[in-house]
């Protein structure tokens, strides 16, 4: 029996076909620090300065590109933003969003990229094998 522990972001390089897997709290944390440097999507309107980066704020940003196509002129504002976050040190306090950061880094740099949602299944007999440690 399978059981739903959770969500994640699944995003595919459209050049290349490497896929890579975060939370969509990760993925939607570097998307709005990417806007707050600068970074404005064609599919986004608004000044992000004013929002805090919470779940509500964080929602937004991931709804706009999932499921679907992130074009090569968003991937490479990404890119630019995402240089900008880490280069003043913005990502740094927290290890999910900074891993995150140099993972979207990297998938930006090679152009476009897909972007979906995947269910996290766990089945029983990992479920008692875990409790049984």
């Amino acid at each position: 029996m399978l059981k739903t522990v959770g969500m994640t972001v699944k995003l595919v390089s459209s050049t290349g076909g490497r896929g890579v897997r975060m939370s969509p709290k990760a993925f939607g944390k570097v998307l709005h620090l990417a806007r707050m440097h600068g970074w404005l999507p064609g599919t986004l309107q608004g000044d992000p300065r004013s929002q805090a980066c919470e779940t509500a704020v964080i929602l937004p940003h991931i709804g706009q590109f999932t499921p679907g196509p992130f074009s090569s002129a968003d991937a490479d504002g990404l890119r630019r933003a995402i240089t900008r976050a880490l280069a003043v040190g913005d990502v740094a306090s927290d290890g999910a969003a900074q891993f995150a950061s140099e993972v979207l880094l990297q998938l930006a740099r090679g152009g476009g990229f897909q972007v979906g949602f995947e269910l996290e299944t766990l089945s029983r007999e990992t479920e008692t094998l875990a409790g049984a440690v």
